[in-house]
């Protein structure tokens, strides 16, 4: 039934650590970021690992010498066994020590998901000579022969980390090139950031950036929009809206990063970051409105801010929309993707909280009797500053899933935590949402969780093809599909 069905991986990126500021530690290891750079781990995997010629040359030789001693050794028995316990004593003391020394005692879990972001791209690192090409090439070799792949580039080039060695615009350039080689399975996004459009359209003899992503999209160059905010903005930046306005006209789709993470904005925080620029409460009753605090110091806290699912309520709804841009403005029908579910700390977050409405707010009710019924969810609760520290990330977006008809998520990342799978079973079993939740990896971001086979593999094993193939085929046809392009 499902054997010529096309398998749709909405959800990977194929940069490489050469388009990855050199500065990525910055905030997360303080003292060590200006040493351990990207450079740094670059020539570390590409010197003094297995995948290193060299190196492996090197292991031999020692190899070598090893082994000839222990032959040699081999006619006196005395020595032979010195030789022996010698090896094992010190591979038991260096063991020994490495555990006292674990990284773990050090650096909390920030630092600790840094590290492994840092050996992830590491493991990549030996491929920036076949660049993208490479990755995405490992990537197809894991799915079967009728698969695609949406493929999301990043733009890092702003997030106050130092200049990557590759900018954005040359990540691009070498994205569309591996896409003419793999035209029937590559499918690349075009990133979106508010600051590229600022600075561009404000150079003379320069694209302005918008002009050039609208552009494309018109071509069928792109398939669609990536966006970031945990890099330095809101979602619903003013030097977005025409992009959006394109995007909403022609149902371009749009993928928009929402869970917590280790790629964010380096840089000081704002001023005006301290309060929300649309969302309000009543502090006093006696009093107007007042802003949301976001009184968060460190980036890794206040950083979740841009990336909070209640600001795509701010972009979707009419009225709170254009009291900010100060002129009527309807975004409501956007087709957006909240990319990862916000995330497993949520999900967890939902579970365990049973006293509150807005966190049991997950039912099979049909649409018109869960919107008709009198318990506030997390849009129509009284308080947008209870919901905004309380709710869980996926209540929230389940509840964007309900209100507006563009609102997608997908599973990407979340899907190595198997624990979550009863969970998202009864989501899909949800007819209110679940022609909403689409099949992805983040590809090769989750493989310092997990291979790419086991994920596909263990993910399908449990829905069953029926669930599977609703997420990973009929629904990204739909939400891959525009006005331009038919899916």
């Amino acid at each position: 039934m499902y054997k010529n069905k096309t398998i749709y991986n909405c959800h990977t990126h194929t940069f490489t650590i050469d388009h990855v500021p050199n500065l990525f530690g910055k905030k997360l290891v303080p003292l060590a970021y200006q040493i351990i750079t990207m450079k740094v781990v670059k020539w570390y995997y590409l010197n003094l690992t297995e995948r290193s010629s060299s190196y492996r040359k090197w292991k031999q030789r020692y190899n070598k010498v090893k082994y000839f001693i222990i032959d040699a050794l081999k006619f006196t028995v005395v020595g032979y066994w010195v030789f022996s316990m010698l090896f094992f004593t010190l591979k038991w003391a260096f063991k020994i020590v490495t555990n006292i020394l674990a990284i773990s005692h050090f650096f909390g879990p920030q630092s600790k998901a840094a590290y492994r972001r840092f050996v992830n791209l590491g493991r990549y690192a030996s491929y920036s000579k076949q660049g993208q090409s490479k990755v995405f090439d490992l990537l197809e070799k894991t799915y079967d022969q009728n698969t695609k792949f949406v493929v999301l580039p990043m733009d890092m080039d702003y997030m106050d980390a130092g200049r990557p060695t590759i900018g954005y615009m040359k990540q691009l350039e070498e994205l569309l090139k591996v896409t003419k080689n793999n035209k029937e399975s590559l499918l690349p996004f075009v990133f979106l950031d508010p600051r590229r459009i600022a600075e561009t359209c404000d150079l003379k003899g320069v694209d302005c950036y918008e002009n050039y992503v609208i552009r494309n999209l018109s071509k069928n160059v792109f398939y669609g929009i990536k966006m970031y905010p945990a890099l330095g903005y809101f979602p619903f930046d003013k030097n977005l809206i025409e992009t959006y306005k394109f995007a909403q006209e022609h149902q371009i789709p749009i993928i928009t990063h929402c869970i917590e993470g280790t790629v964010f904005y380096r840089g000081k925080k704002n001023k005006e970051w301290n309060n929300h620029p649309i969302l309000k409460y009543t502090k006093d009753k006696n009093q107007d409105p007042v802003p949301i605090p976001l009184p968060q110091k460190k980036n890794y806290d206040f950083t979740t801010n841009f990336t909070h699912p209640l600001n795509y309520h701010c972009l979707l709804n009419k009225e709170l929309l254009s009291e900010y841009l100060e002129e009527e403005t309807d975004l409501s029908k956007l087709k957006i993707c909240l990319a990862h579910f916000g995330g497993t700390k949520e999900w967890n977050r939902y579970s365990e909280d049973n006293w509150n409405n807005y966190n049991n707010n997950i039912s099979h009710l049909s649409k018109n009797d869960y919107l008709n019924r009198k318990i506030k969810n997390t849009l129509n609760h009284g308080s947008s500053r209870t919901i905004w520290w309380n709710a869980s990330w996926l209540s929230i977006i389940y509840d964007l899933m309900i209100q507006y008809d563009g609102v997608y998520t997908d599973i990407s990342f979340i899907i190595f935590n198997q624990e979550l799978f009863p969970l998202l079973k009864f989501l899909l079993q949800d007819e209110k949402v679940s022609h909403k939740i689409l099949f992805g990896t983040d590809y090769y971001v989750v493989s310092q969780k997990n291979s790419e086979k086991a994920l596909y593999q263990n993910l399908r094993s449990y829905l069953g093809d029926d669930l599977f193939f609703k997420i990973a085929h009929h629904n990204p046809k739909t939400f891959l599909s525009s006005k331009i392009l038919e899916i």
